[in-house]
């Protein structure tokens, strides 16, 4: 290995020596020089890091702090700042070395399960050579924590039949026809859960109501009176006496097109 041209008199005299587990490392498929490279995509130029080879009997990382001033100052109210100590520096880089720092997968996914799937929903449909369709029970994962948008990038993972329940994340990374989706598909699942039917239409519905403006509405009296609605169906879900004085201060006028309007002044809806 080349090593680095650097000034030794900008090294702190402080050392941070890491050694690192050898059976882990190979059950991870990690090597010396990866781990260098997130401890310096991590730290920029303040931490010069030398790391032993992979052969080596005992795997060593060794970290100094680079005299850079600025990033030993604390952001203090008053007009003098104390500097940090080197060695009081060095324990916070290993803090948050062993808390924050990703060395392999996916930030936000904490851990991953292997099942094979029991239901024919979640089995792969295949044609055989004799023309028929089959069923065929593939390794699935599921994972705690989603992060959407850098698993679909993933090479080896299929992105048409990966989903998540994260309805605000499937919002950012897909749009909100794959939340209309989701909703009802989570719906759907609770009713299954309890052995309850509810016709597909109803549901369906719902979920065109809560997304059909473009973004989620929430089916409350922060979502739906929220809408530009007529005061008699505002009243009709929430907030009966506080919609009907707000209409009244402001004279609102109610044109009578909808279900509840109609109902309430004792009228036939223009339904069917």
């Amino acid at each position: 290995y080349e090593m680095p041209d650097f000034d030794p008199t900008k090294i702190s005299p402080w050392l941070l020596r890491i050694e690192l587990d050898r059976k882990r490392m190979t059950d991870k498929k990690l090597t010396m020089e990866q781990i260098a490279e997130k401890i310096n995509a991590g730290f920029g130029d303040d931490l010069n890091c030398i790391f032993n080879d992979d052969n080596a009997e005992k795997l060593v990382l060794r970290i100094r702090i680079m005299n850079n001033e600025e990033s030993k100052f604390q952001d203090n109210d008053e007009e003098t700042v104390d500097k940090m100590e080197d060695d009081m520096f060095l324990r916070c880089i290993e803090a948050n070395m062993l808390s924050d720092m990703t060395l392999q997968g996916i930030e936000a996914i904490a851990k991953v399960y292997m099942h094979l799937p029991q239901t024919e929903a979640k089995k792969r449909i295949t044609i055989t050579e004799q023309g028929e369709f089959k069923a065929i029970a593939e390794w699935l994962l599921e994972t705690d924590g989603t992060s959407l948008m850098k698993v679909l990038s993933e090479r080896d993972v299929d992105p048409v039949r990966t989903f998540s329940n994260d309805i605000c994340e499937i919002f950012q990374v897909l749009g909100i026809e794959a939340v209309r989706k989701s909703i009802e598909k989570e719906m759907n699942a609770v009713l299954q859960f309890y052995g309850l039917y509810v016709n597909y239409r109803h549901l369906a519905l719902l979920c065109d109501v809560m997304t059909a403006k473009g973004h989620l509405m929430a089916i409350t009296r922060h979502g739906i009176n929220r809408q530009d609605t007529g005061a008699l169906m505002r009243c009709s879900f929430e907030e009966t006496v506080d919609v009907l004085l707000d209409a009244a201060s402001h004279a609102e006028v109610d044109p009578l097109r909808g279900v509840s309007e109609k109902i309430i002044m004792g009228q036939l809806p223009r339904i069917g």
